[in-house]
C-alpha cells in the first residue's frame, strides 16, 4: 500500500508526468521533428517495463505504472541502501549473458524473478514536492543514486547538435530497439522505425456525399476465442488504385451487426466478413491515455446473424495508421493476425475485474417501407438506452436513422447522433421522420 504522504503526492506527479507520451520520431526525421536546443541528452531505449521505484522514510514501494506491485527482492533490497527519499523512473529488464532481453522475457521472468537477472534502469527521477533540477545535475544525481548492477543508471550522452543524435542512432541501428532524447528544455523524443503490423479488415466507410469514394478501414486482431478485437482506423497511405481495388473487393463482403462504430466522416462503417488481411505501419502502440486504459470494443462474428458486441477490453492505439498492402499469403487466424503480438504489447496492462457490461435497450422502434421499380425501400428510426454511461465511453442515448433502397448506388446508408438524455432522443428520432418520411411511405 502507498502508506504516506510524500508516496502519494509523488506517485501522483509520476503517473501524470507519464501519461504523456513522449514524441515519436522517424529516424529520418531526426534532422527535422526534434526541435533545436541549448544541449541533448541521449539513451539507448531498453525494451522492458516501465516502473516506478519510490523510496521515503517508512517504505519503498516498487511498481509499474499501472500500480501493479513488482516483487522483486534483489531490486528492494538493494533500494533500502538509497538513503534519499526520491523516485526513480526507468525500464525494468532482463539480462542474459549482459545483454538486456525484450519484454516478452521480462514477462516470463517476473513468475520466478530469483531464476533470472532482473535489473532496474533509471532514466529519470522526482524529488519530494515536485522540487526543481537542472536536467546536467538530474543527469549526475542518477549517477549517484543509481550505481550497482541491481539499480543502474541508463547512459546518457551529451550532445550540443541533432547530427550527433543522427550519428548515435547510425551506431546503434538494428541492434537496439531505439532512442530516447531529452532536450534541454525538457521536451522527450522515441526514436525508432515504424512498426508493421497484420490486422483483419472489420469494415470500411465511404466519404459522404452521392459518388462512391472509398474512406477508411476498420481494424482490428482475433483473439484466442476467434473473437476480434477493434485496434484502430486506418484512412493514409492508399492510392487511388488501392481505394477502387479495396472498394471491388469489401462491397460483396457486408455483413450485419448490432454494433455500429462511426468514421472520421461521422458516418457509420459498413461492416464486412473478416476474410480479409491488410498490413499497416505506424509509429507506436500506447496503451494509456491521460484518461487511462484503452479500451475497445471486442465483437463476436458468426456467418448468419454478423457481429455482435462482446466486452469493452483493453487494448493499443495506433500512432499515425498507414496502409501498406493487402496480404493475400495470410489467413485470418490468431496466430497470423496480430493476435500473439498484441498481447505481447497488453502485458503491462493492470489485469483489471470484468464488471458486467449491460446490455442496451431499443426503446424506440418505428420502420417505414415504400414500393418502387427497384423494389421495396425501407427506413428505419431506433432510438437506443445505451446504459453504459457511467464506463464514459458511451453516450446515454443513441439515435439511429437506417435509409436502405436497392436502386441507389449505395444501398445502405445509416447515420448516428449521439443524445445525453431521453428529450433530446425523442426531438431527434421526430425530427429524422420529419425530413426523410413524406407522402408514400407506410408505416410496417
Amino acid at each position: 500500500m502507498i502508506g504516506n504522504s510524500f508516496t502519494k503526492m509523488i506517485f501522483s506527479n509520476t503517473s501524470n508526468f507519464y501519461m504523456k507520451r513522449y514524441i515519436p520520431v522517424l529516424p529520418q526525421d531526426i534532422g527535422l521533428k526534434i526541435m533545436e536546443s541549448k544541449f541533448y541528452y541521449t539513451s539507448i531505449k531498453h525494451d522492458g517495463y516501465l516502473a516506478i521505484l519510490t523510496i521515503s522514510k517508512n517504505e519503498i514501494m516498487f511498481q509499474t505504472k499501472n500500480n501493479k506491485i513488482l516483487q522483486i527482492p534483489s531490486i528492494v533490497n538493494v533500494a533500502k541502501t538509497i538513503t534519499e527519499e526520491v523516485t526513480l523512473i526507468g525500464e525494468l529488464c532482463v539480462f542474459k549473458d549482459g545483454k538486456s532481453l525484450t519484454h516478452r522475457e521480462v514477462s516470463a521472468a517476473l513468475d520466478e524473478p530469483e531464476k533470472h537477472d532482473l535489473r532496474f534502469g533509471v532514466f529519470d527521477m522526482i524529488l519530494p514536492e515536485n522540487k526543481k533540477i537542472e536536467v546536467e545535475e538530474k543527469v549526475n544525481r542518477i549517477k549517484m543514486l543509481a550505481n550497482t548492477k541491481e539499480i543502474f543508471a541508463i547512459e546518457q550522452i551529451y550532445s550540443e547538435g541533432r547530427s550527433e543524435i543522427i550519428d548515435f542512432y547510425k551506431k546503434i541501428e538494428g541492434q537496439e530497439e531505439g532512442l530516447v532524447v531529452k532536450s534541454s528544455d525538457e521536451l522527450v523524443y522515441k526514436i525508432k522505425p515504424t512498426t508493421s503490423i497484420d490486422m483483419v479488415i472489420l469494415g470500411y466507410a465511404l466519404n459522404p456525399g452521392a459518388e462512391e469514394v472509398f474512406r477508411e478501414l476498420l481494424l482490428g486482431v482475433v483473439d484466442k476465442d476467434n473473437n476480434f478485437q477493434i485496434v484502430t482506423k486506418c484512412g493514409n497511405g492508399f492510392s487511388e488504385e488501392n481505394r477502387i481495388q479495396l472498394l471491388k473487393l469489401l462491397k460483396p463482403l457486408s455483413a450485419d451487426s448490432s454494433y455500429t462504430e462511426v468514421s472520421g466522416a461521422k458516418t457509420a462503417f459498413i461492416m464486412v466478413e473478416p476474410t480479409q488481411i491488410v498490413e499497416i505501419a505506424c509509429l507506436d502502440f500506447i496503451t494509456e491515455t491521460n484518461k487511462g486504459t484503452i479500451k475497445k470494443t471486442l465483437l463476436s462474428f458468426e456467418s448468419k446473424t454478423g457481429y455482435a458486441p462482446v466486452e469493452q477490453k483493453s487494448t493499443v492505439s495506433c500512432i499515425s495508421p498507414v496502409f501498406k498492402r493487402i496480404r493475400e499469403d495470410k489467413k485470418v487466424d490468431f496466430s497470423q493476425v496480430g493476435g500473439q503480438e498484441f498481447l505481447d504489447l497488453l502485458i503491462e496492462i493492470k489485469s483489471e475485474n470484468k464488471s458486467e457490461v449491460k446490455p442496451s435497450e431499443i426503446i424506440i422502434r418505428e420502420v417505414f417501407a415504400k414500393k418502387g421499380k427497384n423494389g421495396t425501400a425501407v427506413r428505419k428510426f431506433l432510438g437506443i438506452k445505451t446504459n453504459k454511461e457511467e464506463t464514459g465511453q458511451f453516450s446515454s442515448f443513441l439515435a439511429m436513422y437506417t435509409d436502405f433502397s436497392s436502386g441507389r448506388k449505395t444501398p445502405l446508408e445509416q447515420e448516428i447522433f449521439l443524445c445525453s438524455d431521453k428529450q433530446e432522443l425523442e426531438a431527434k428520432i421526430a425530427l429524422l421522420k420529419e425530413e426523410n418520411v413524406k407522402s408514400g411511405w407506410e408505416k410496417v
